[in-house]
């Protein structure tokens, strides 16, 4: 970006981040297919600081604009000019990957963060940086998927240069903010409610109850008989006795952790987002019925007290529009109105027919895109966007709520212990804090069930704590969106 430049103030509103926007004029000077790849990433820059682009013809000469972006020139001495990358701009235009040899890395704030364009000033081109994250464009172009068809963690550019823990994109956004700043152009952050961040709790019911038979199969023969778990007789003999003691005191380990989850929540004045399934198609997925007598009246406690009910949807879902329709009519029939958040079983999302099925079934927001396998930002940002369906270049209707955490990305497939699962999250939570974001977590019903997740409940509890010890709001999905932006009411 050059600067700095002073532009006398554009708006015709008091910016005060509670969702008074004020419009300002921006021009592009772009080729027309890069253009609304551009124009996504400079409002998304924009709109978390209360500010909304008007876009004006770069012919017009009523309106002096105020941000531009494209080669540069001087033909407004006062407009706020944004370094531009031809190389970006024809990598996007003929689909290439990125060079990665060609990133540079800035100093700020004591911490090196990546650019991943530049222009041949080598000035970072933070506009087409944040298209290529926040849009996936990597997930577009990148084929290798692990056994469940997701993108890997260890094909995205965030594990290979080591950034998976740092929101770039907002990085980015506080470069701009003060660039606006010193050209005299007020903006202000948008809060969460009376608050400057926000942590949304949301919970996956994959299972109703535990002891299934599949589960009593698995105690039986995987664990007593074929010791799978590689241990000695004694421990066997334990687990196997622990499992007897449990499997007939009455009561399940899985609906009272459901029960204490928003027991836990509501006490710390907070709400959050419950995600139930309504539908079974492979051996991945476990059915239960949304109209039992103990789900539906928890179902209705738990909404009475502005807690969100979103869909789960079955595992092969993400790809057949048929089951997914179907699971969205069995959640309206049993719940009484339609699922308008949701998020893919085992995070499974097929760009860009996830996006278009999401679309069709009428959702407002999503939340499945963080990794699998790693706590981090998945789109390099903590705020909540549009999606962005790179294969028909267009903004979709679908809100983002990008999934930072989750239970068993942390115990299971990193293998943290309580300490280290803390500490990690306790990261997140920081970043999220330190930008104004929301840090979205998940966490799934076997809380507290110390034979499968010992120390998982601790963990609930400790984070939930850090976030009312630094003063976050705790809601909903959609009710931390209504309050951060209200125009999506």
């Amino acid at each position: 970006m050059t600067g700095p430049v002073h532009h006398p103030f554009a708006g015709d509103q008091h910016v005060d981040g509670t969702g008074s926007d004020v419009s300002i004029a921006v021009r592009t000077n772009v080729a027309e297919e890069y253009s609304a790849m551009a124009r996504y990433a400079i409002a998304s820059l924009l709109e978390p600081l209360s500010l909304r682009p008007r876009w004006v013809d770069s012919s017009a000469s009523d309106v002096v604009p105020v941000l531009y972006y494209g080669p540069a020139e001087d033909r407004y001495p006062h407009e706020l000019q944004l370094s531009y990358s031809i190389r970006a701009e024809e990598m996007f235009l003929r689909s290439r990957r990125l060079d990665e040899a060609a990133v540079a890395w800035i100093d700020w704030e004591g911490e090196s963060w990546p650019a991943l364009f530049a222009d041949e000033r080598g000035a970072p081109d933070i506009i087409a940086s944040t298209f290529y994250l926040l849009s996936g464009w990597q997930e577009s172009r990148v084929t290798p998927r692990d056994r469940n068809g997701r993108f890997r963690f260890e094909d995205s550019i965030q594990a290979r240069l080591g950034f998976a823990d740092k929101p770039v994109v907002d990085a980015y956004r506080e470069w701009l903010a003060a660039e606006l700043a010193t050209a005299g152009i007020e903006w202000a952050r948008r809060r969460w409610g009376g608050s400057d961040w926000a942590v949304c709790p949301t919970v996956d019911v994959d299972y109703l109850w535990k002891w299934r038979k599949g589960m009593i199969y698995r105690e039986v023969v995987h664990h007593l008989m074929l010791n799978a778990r590689k241990v000695g007789v004694g421990a066997r003999v334990r687990r196997f006795r622990d499992f007897v003691v449990d499997a007939v005191t009455p009561g399940d380990v899985y609906r009272s952790a459901l029960a204490r989850m928003v027991d836990e929540i509501r006490s710390r004045d907070g709400t959050a987002t419950i995600l139930f399934k309504a539908g079974a198609h492979g051996p991945n997925d476990v059915h239960y019925s949304l109209t039992g007598r103990w789900l539906s009246t928890f179902q209705q406690t738990a909404a009475a007290d502005n807690f969100e009910l979103g869909l789960h949807p079955s595992y092969y879902s993400n790809a057949h529009g048929g089951y997914l329709a179907d699971e969205v009519e069995i959640f309206r029939s049993s719940i009484g109105e339609k699922p308008t958040t949701v998020r893919q079983h085992f995070l499974r999302y097929d760009m860009p027919i996830t996006m278009k099925l999401h679309e069709s079934a009428g959702f407002t927001i999503d939340s499945t895109l963080g990794f699998a396998g790693q706590e981090g930002f998945r789109r390099s940002t903590c705020m909540p966007f549009r999606l962005f369906d790179v294969h028909r270049n267009r903004e979709t209707s679908m809100w983002e709520m990008p999934l930072a955490v989750m239970d068993g990305a942390l115990f299971n497939r990193q293998g943290y212990s309580l300490d280290e699962a803390v500490t990690a999250t306790s990261r997140i939570l920081d970043r999220c804090r330190k930008f104004g974001g929301c840090a979205v977590l998940l966490w799934h019903n076997v809380l507290w069930d110390e034979m499968d997740a010992p120390g998982w409940g601790e963990h609930f509890l400790s984070t939930l704590d850090s976030a009312v010890e630094a003063n976050a709001r705790i809601s909903s999905l959609s009710g931390a969106l209504r309050e951060w932006l209200p125009s999506v009411a």
